[in-house]
């Protein structure tokens, strides 16, 4: 059984990477479809969706989000309508299509209490447990559905079963593009109910992005939205793919709940100190601490000193952790001897490493849609920017405007030295990167 066990797994993972090479050639996933896809993630799937309500509220707009969950979703792919898809959507036919329908049919379950058993019974619908390919089949089952937003000209983000729509409008607006989000919401509703799927409204957000002056002229009667029968009130802040996103964009609900993670960590690790080595206290606390620090760090760019003062403390106490040092030993040496790269510095570090990647066009396209290149530009392809890999630097109308990932990577970008912009290696790049941030930081 064992190796029966192993070799399915094989050969499903086989089988979707031939599948998600055959989709992404054809053009056949939407492209704002950041699950299960290399080089897409959770991290630039928030960062596009924070660049676009950033870059909004920068114009003065306000920006209307419904973050959208559905029931038991992977549990209730009709097992006739993916097979369907998967013939007139994505062209799988013949061999391919009977290799599908053999992995899907023939399925049984079998309900256990105490002692008793249940009969086998028939699998119609759902994806296997575990399944490697199964995920895969989820992105393909629901891909129809894309198509909806546009028609009301509302925005959109999917990661799997998570659905991420907003629409941005000034003021006077706010009727109409309420008015347009509800009705997107209700024809997703029966696009999801003519594939066996239900929109979870107790686990569905709604919440108003904006300036605080612009947020108090909402008129209350627009604070909510229906989903599926069931009202959803606006939220002071919600969590869009573990990133806490509240309605200023001050980004202190997000560093507090990572803090506190942070340290209950810290605390319990505390206690292992006189058990494990120095190393091995470095690697858990890299693992755990240091680790949630850098999960979609992109997000925290240009933030004030005050707000990411925070995640430093933290920073510190870890450094201090490691090596034994008691509670106010100077902490930059410590931080030089593990050589560490403080916050803002890994924040740095991290927003460099994806331009190098949309400058090597090794990442998702809607990534490489928001910073462009002097030399890509016929009227600059002469100048020396161009030759030196600089990126076309983007202007804004607040210090808001600053924190998008289009405004602010550009500027990142070129205060980096010429000769490290023009690397093609991403991991030497990486490299000297790191070495060039700990001299600025250090030295």
């Amino acid at each position: 059984m064992q190796g029966l066990s192993f070799l399915s797994k094989l050969t499903e993972r086989a089988v979707a990477s031939q599948f998600m090479a055959h989709s992404d050639s054809n053009h056949l996933l939407s492209p704002r479809q950041s699950a299960y896809r290399r080089r897409f993630s959770t991290e630039t799937a928030v960062l596009l969706v924070y660049n676009d309500i950033i870059r909004a509220v920068d114009q003065g707009h306000l920006v209307a989000m419904a973050l959208l969950d559905l029931s038991c979703a992977f549990d209730t792919v009709d097992h006739v309508t993916l097979l369907s898809i998967l013939s007139q959507r994505f062209l799988v036919t013949d061999q391919a299509l009977a290799w599908f329908q053999s992995y899907l049919t023939d399925r049984y379950q079998v309900y256990t209490t105490d002692s008793t058993q249940s009969a086998p019974i028939a699998l119609t619908s759902g994806i296997p447990q575990g399944s490697g390919l199964g995920p895969t089949q989820f992105i393909a089952y629901t891909e129809d559905t894309t198509s909806i937003f546009p028609s009301h000209n509302i925005q959109y983000h999917l990661f799997a079963d998570d659905t991420q729509s907003y629409g941005h409008c000034s003021i006077p607006d706010v009727p109409d593009l309420v008015f347009r989000l509800q009705e997107c919401i209700k024809d997703l509703a029966r696009s999801y109910a003519s594939h066996r799927l239900q929109l979870n409204p107790s686990k569905s957000e709604f919440i108003w992005f904006g300036s605080r002056s612009s947020l108090s002229k909402i008129p209350p009667e627009f604070h909510s939205l229906t989903v599926s029968g069931i009202t959803v009130h606006s939220s002071k802040s919600v969590r869009d793919l573990g990133v806490f996103l509240d309605s200023e964009l001050q980004m202190k609900v997000h560093v507090n709940k990572l803090v506190s993670i942070c340290y209950y960590h810290l605390r319990r690790l505390f206690q292992l100190r006189s058990f494990v080595s120095q190393d091995v206290m470095k690697h858990l606390v890299t693992a755990l601490v240091l680790a949630r620090i850098d999960s979609c760090n992109s997000v925290l760019v240009n933030l004030p000193a005050s707000t990411i003062a925070p995640l430093q403390r933290v920073q510190n106490t870890a450094a201090r952790l490691v090596l034994g040092l008691k509670r106010r030993a100077h902490i930059t040496p410590a931080l030089k001897k593990l050589h560490w790269l403080p916050v803002r510095q890994r924040i740095t570090f991290k927003i460099a490493t994806l331009v190098h990647r949309v400058q090597r066009q090794d990442c998702p396209p809607y990534l490489c849609d928001l910073v462009h290149f002097a030399n890509a530009d016929c009227n600059r392809s002469r100048l020396r920017s161009a030759t030196s890999g600089a990126a076309t630097v983007v202007r804004t109308r607040t210090n808001l405007g600053q924190r998008a990932f289009s405004v602010a990577a550009p500027s990142i970008w070129n205060s980096l030295p010429p000769s490290l912009r023009l690397i093609e290696s991403h991991t030497v790049f990486r490299r000297q990167l790191k070495t060039h941030l700990f001299n600025l930081a250090f030295d």
